[in-house]
């Protein structure tokens, strides 16, 4: 039995919080291996930080948004996400920048960004903490290990090399052999789209340097084939690596029915990947879900759960919804949100624990989306605690004066 529970979060929001993400709160963490200290990110631009396990919250830093470079070139800085290395018990805050033709307040939405958007102008940077996020180091250049990269050409695969690469995927995982950090991404290259896609999910590994007191991060391998994004993983609890993607845009090779999830396997912690296959309800029917994120996460049960949006089976799809795919190119409908166990040795969902999170309501816009959300495990309660604000599609109209409330679930596995 699943038991789900929604507060707000942040408890307070005013009504200009609920415009356009201004209350999301994102990348859950816990600052060290042991305690309950927590850090968030809020409102896209600020740090906050809990002693109580979530309960009250400060906000200790306001982080950097824009920066003039030239009348040409502005530049937007993006934070996220935060990850605890438990081996070292360091903490990691990422930050990502992207340039544009003009100045950020203009980038309203997607569209914009691609009309504004300078190619091959993105950059990863991190600070390391060692006090549980008390204190942080200077910047860092997120640069492939090796003479050949730097801030410019920084892998082997992106930026001047013809892409660039974007972290989020959460959380990621420790090789047993020699306890390097596996870091998943997701980018863009035009080298081996012909079996990967333009759109690629792979890996870096950060192996520990202790005299540099720092990562250096090796080659950018473990691409799954297929042209995958926004992959979320978990070790299955025979030692392999189990791995569901998103499908990305009408990008070559796909290896069946678009409306179909990927999954892919490593069996040698994540240096190379099965070719991927649809994923499957026990019954033996496809699970149905648009272009959204997703999430695996195991609970304090033992159990492995996969969070996303799941949709009727294709037979009992109704006209409206299959237009509205068709028409969003399969980004939307992103309701309802939904939660079943994985049953780890077939590799399929279990029908008879198939749980809704939440659903769109009677009256509500086609245009609403349960999605982009973010979890962890409560170390006090042992429950699964989900961040999500309701967001909406690009085009629905007067999108900024839409409501965003932002809620925190908290799921128990009976």
């Amino acid at each position: 039995m699943i038991l789900v529970k929604r507060e707000l979060h942040p408890e307070i929001q005013r009504a200009e919080d609920q415009k356009m993400h201004c209350a999301f709160c994102m990348y859950p963490t816990y600052v060290s291996n042991n305690g309950i200290a927590m850090l968030e990110i809020r409102n896209n631009y600020e740090m906050w930080r809990s002693e109580d396990n979530g309960a009250n919250w400060r906000k200790v830093k306001q982080l950097q948004v824009e920066e003039k470079v030239s009348d040409q070139e502005y530049r937007k800085w993006n934070y996220g996400p935060l990850v605890h290395d438990p081996i070292r018990d360091i903490l990691i805050s990422f930050e990502y920048r992207i340039s544009y033709r003009c100045p950020i307040a203009l980038v309203t939405d997607y569209f914009k960004h691609c009309e504004f958007f300078i190619n091959e102008s993105t950059m990863n940077f991190y600070r390391l903490s060692n006090d549980g996020g008390l204190t942080w180091s200077r910047k860092r250049p997120f640069i492939q290990d090796g003479p050949e990269f730097n801030e410019k050409d920084y892998s082997e695969r992106h930026n001047s090399k013809g892409g660039f690469i974007q972290f989020g995927e959460v959380p990621p995982y420790l090789t047993d052999k020699d306890e390097a950090l596996i870091l998943p991404f997701q980018g863009r290259s035009r080298v081996n789209s012909d079996t990967e896609g333009s759109i690629q999910a792979g890996r870096f590994f950060g192996e520990w340097d202790d005299a540099a007191k720092d990562y250096r991060w090796k080659a950018a391998g473990g691409y799954v084939p297929g042209g995958g994004c926004e992959q979320t993983i978990e070790r299955l609890k025979d030692g392999r690596l189990l791995n569901i993607l998103r499908i990305q845009g009408e990008i070559e090779p796909y290896y069946f029915d678009l409306r179909y999830r990927p999954i892919s396997i490593s069996d040698d912690d994540g240096k190379t990947w099965s070719k991927p296959v649809p994923l499957k309800w026990d019954d033996g029917e496809h699970v149905i879900s648009p272009r959204s994120w997703s999430r695996l996460i195991r609970a304090s049960s033992g159990k492995l759960y996969w969070i996303a949006n799941i949709l009727p089976d294709l037979d009992k799809l109704n006209e409206n919804i299959i237009a509205q795919l068709e028409r969003t190119g399969r980004a939307d409908p992103r309701y309802p949100l939904v939660m079943a166990e994985v049953d780890e040795a077939a590799l399929t969902l279990k029908r008879d624990t198939e749980t809704v999170i939440i659903d769109r309501e009677p009256g509500e816009t086609e245009y609403v989306r349960f999605s982009n959300f973010f979890c962890y495990n409560d170390r006090k309660s042992g429950e699964i605690v989900l961040y999500l604000m309701k967001c909406y599609h690009e085009k629905q109209p007067d999108i900024e004066n839409m409501p965003h409330p932002a809620w925190r679930y908290r799921i128990k596995v009976l």
